[in-house]
């Protein structure tokens, strides 16, 4: 595992969003314990790693035409949706999640260029 490499693109991460990135984790699957972030939480990492599973397989019981594995999942929060919470699958061992303040955050930007750039890099930091 590359650490300097993972801390590094977190902290682009954050550069880009312009204040819109709350808090974001690497952490183990099987643990939930985060090993990289910024202004970690580790109550959410546990939680939502769990979360995730379970959405998971919710899925496959549906017979919803969903792809088999889901890498990444994205849910909107609060009335108006002011803040998102993305979980990705970065490898067998890890995953990373996040919390934006979508009042901040450009939504585009994140889906369609920092998520890809990142994704890549932390998979390739984690090999």
């Amino acid at each position: 595992m590359n650490l300097p490499e993972i801390h590094a693109t977190l902290s682009e991460m954050e550069d880009t969003m312009l204040g819109g990135l709350a808090a974001i984790d690497v952490f183990a699957k099987n643990s939930g314990r985060s090993v990289a972030g910024l202004r970690t939480s580790p109550r959410a990492c546990a939680l939502f790693n769990i979360l995730f599973d379970r959405i998971g397989d919710t899925l496959k019981r549906t017979g919803l035409p969903v792809p088999e594995t889901m890498h990444q999942t994205m849910l909107r929060l609060g009335e108006d949706g002011e803040v998102m919470i993305i979980v990705v699958d970065l490898s067998d061992k890890y995953r990373m999640g996040m919390a934006l303040d979508c009042t901040r955050a450009q939504l585009g930007i994140m889906v369609s260029v920092v998520l890809p750039d990142a994704i890549t890099r932390m998979r390739a930091a984690l090999r």
